[in-house]
């Protein structure tokens, strides 16, 4: 295996790279859609648009990896001239005389807080450090010109930004410089400029005016300029990246970041020509690369590739630190590409044993597992949490609308764990239909969003989708449509599509290699993975009465799809009073501790449904006894399940049980 197909096993080939990125743009066109029309965001975003930043935007797949985003104000621009800001009551960017990159913002028309101006020489200026700290909310730090918060586990870096109507005159040497090699293109350089710029509340370290001063931002062209990169030079940024990383910030810290390997980057392929930049040249690359960022660090300057006339090294780089960083460089160079791996201990990627497409699919699988399908599954949870408190949208056209976004940029299994979320939503909304807070009218219209949301939930997860759509009925009364979803369910799909106890890599792998095939979405769902059935203490409500008591002393439950399915044909058929029925139902479920291919913490999970069962028919004798059986085998039980069905439940459980009925 030659070392460009080595490096995109650990980098991503240029498939995953390409849905990275069409996961955040996604990602961002969602934000921006849903803004306007007033749903609640753990960060507000009122007047502002949501803009993808940071090397996850990039398409870099890295557990250190940036997750930011710019949020610029749609009501307030950046103008160039005195008249300008005079007439359209904008902002005044006034360049700073010895920060070149910088500059102040010239509140000529008083338009902003006072509580965020600092007076200078008797003119009002927009203060970079005080626009931070009002804008601080509880349990938020300042990281440079970001804010950091924690949302789901996850830190985000965000910066609250202006952006500019105009190219600044200080990079307009960027866009007339001769190029011999062309990159970037002329219609790159033209769309860069349209787009145009933006400035966010960082000051100069080393300047008098630093709290008042905004620095001048080019994420957007950046982001273009990434994209605009062929796979080998994608590559060569992620192994600069990972020297940074793993050896040069451990040996020396402090001193360089990725944007110089951003940087460096950028004016290598801009200053060399494209033959150069192809798979089987990639060692010349690499070395390329380091020979540039060697002669940075050597005479103590890295222009900026926007702004020349800005020394990013300027106080970095000093007699103390110059020499070491020189000697790891040049180390690196002669090494090459493969020693360099060995330092930075990914040995792995050198096994010639590791297959290349096994390889592959466990890249996959860590995408489908990474923070940017996590956010999207959130913030379809976040939508329907919208849809309960509120009527006052159409509702049909907001969700047609995100189905259509995720056709446009999620293809395959992306697709699917993103659509999935849609069914989540029914949980919440069902939930507030049952809590008694809703007024007739409101709980009218929340059953329409249930059943919009179960449509398409239907369409697209076959197993999960059909079994809210059973909760449902059975919640609404209608037991009879519900044993219909329930039996569609059985006849169209074979148990081990449903009945999919270990839900591993094995089974995303397994859908992933259909998808490679060119298989249906249809037919990978029924023959690949079937996700648990999701159950928290949250939405207790949207659960039928009988699991709720179980529900209540845990803080989440994942019921295998199929004893779920069974446990609610059980309840239905006892509101129906239907004793043959149940008995069927209850032979079903009890059957599935004698298949050999199911694993042992399903027997415990078998016991508690039949316990349930037996409760929920008055007979207390039994559903003890049978609970009783699922404490015995309580230590079976594998982790994270043991968080779900552990001792303290199950004990609990019992207890309740016994206190009720013989005290």
């Amino acid at each position: 295996m030659d070392i460009a197909s080595r490096l995109s096993l650990l980098f991503g080939t240029e498939e995953h790279v390409r849905m990275r990125r069409q996961l955040v743009l996604f990602r961002e066109e969602v934000m921006n859609f849903l803004v306007p029309l007033g749903v609640p965001t753990a960060v507000p975003l009122e007047d502002y648009r949501f803009i993808c930043s940071g090397s996850l935007c990039e398409g870099v797949h890295y557990p250190s990896s940036d997750d930011d985003f710019m949020l610029c104000k749609n009501t307030q621009l950046v103008v160039k001239t005195y008249i300008e800001a005079l007439q359209s009551g904008c902002l005044l960017m006034v360049p700073s005389e010895n920060s070149p990159g910088y500059c102040l913002l010239f509140d000529i028309n008083h338009s902003c807080s006072e509580n965020v101006i600092q007076v200078i020489n008797g003119m009002p200026f927009l203060s970079s450090l005080l626009f931070k700290e009002v804008n601080l909310l509880e349990g938020q730090s300042i990281h440079g010109p970001c804010q950091s918060r924690t949302i789901g586990g996850y830190e985000y870096d965000f910066a609250k930004c202006f952006r500019c109507s105009f190219w600044p005159d200080i990079a307009t040497s960027w866009a007339i410089r001769t190029r011999h090699n062309g990159w970037p293109s002329l219609d790159m350089i033209q769309k860069i400029l349209r787009d145009g710029c933006h400035v966010v509340p960082v000051g100069d370290p080393n300047s008098l005016f630093r709290d008042h001063e905004w620095r001048i931002s080019f994420s957007i062209a950046e982001r273009n300029l990434m994209y605009s990169l062929n796979h080998t030079q994608f590559l060569m940024y992620n192994l600069l990246r990972l020297c940074l990383k793993k050896i040069l910030n451990i040996r020396v810290p402090g001193v360089l970041c990725s944007y110089f390997m951003k940087t460096t980057l950028f004016f290598t392929v801009e200053n060399t020509s494209e033959q150069l930049w192809q798979f089987d040249n990639i060692e010349t690359c690499f070395k390329s690369c380091l020979s540039v960022l060697y002669d940075y660090i050597d005479q103590g300057n890295c222009s900026n590739y926007f702004i020349p006339e800005y020394n990013m090294m300027k106080r970095k780089v000093n007699s103390r630190n110059r020499q070491p960083l020189l000697d790891i460089i040049g180390i690196l160079r002669a090494l090459g590409i493969i020693g360099t791996i060995h330092i930075c201990k990914e040995e792995y990627i050198l096994d010639e044993n590791i297959p290349f497409r096994g390889m592959e699919l466990k890249l996959d699988d860590d995408f489908m597992k990474s923070n940017h399908t996590a956010f999207a599954i959130n913030r379809i949870t976040m939508i329907s949490y919208f849809l309960s408190k509120t009527v006052n949208i159409p509702i049909t056209t907001l969700l047609c609308k995100i189905s259509r976004l995720s056709c446009r940029h999620l293809t395959g299994v992306q697709n699917y764990i993103f659509r999935r979320g849609i069914v989540s939503c029914c949980q919440i909304v069902m939930n507030n239909l049952w809590s008694g807070n809703e007024s007739n009218r409101n709980n009218y219209f929340l059953h329409k969003s249930v059943k919009c949301l179960l449509r398409i939930g239907y369409s697209v997860d076959v197993i999960t989708g059909k079994l809210t759509a059973a909760t449902y009925m059975y919640l609404v009364g209608k037991n009879k449509s519900a044993l219909s979803h329930i039996r569609r369910l059985l006849s169209e799909y074979p148990p081990y599509a449903i009945d999919n106890s270990p839900n591993d890599i094995k089974q995303s792998t397994n859908m992933v290699v259909m998808c490679s095939r060119g298989y249906t979405m249809d037919y990978k769902i029924r023959h690949s993975w079937a996700l648990r059935y999701y159950m928290c203490h949250e939405l207790l409500n949207a659960y039928p009465l009988a699991l709720q008591i179980l529900i209540s002393t845990t803080e989440k439950l994942l019921l295998n799809p199929l004893s779920y399915t069974y446990l609610l044909e059980s309840l239905c058929y006892i509101q129906q009073q239907n004793q043959n029925g149940v008995k069927k139902s209850t032979r079903c479920l009890v059957s599935l501790m004698e298949d050999p291919n199911h694993e042992e913490k399903l027997m415990t999970e078998v016991n508690m449904c039949v316990g349930i069962i037996k409760y929920a028919q008055g007979d207390s004798q039994s559903a003890c006894r049978w609970l009783g059986s699922a404490y015995t085998m309580k230590d079976k039980l594998l982790p994270p399940y043991n968080e779900s069905l552990g001792r303290s439940s199950v004990t609990y459980i019992a207890c309740l049980l016994n206190k009720h009925f013989y005290s």
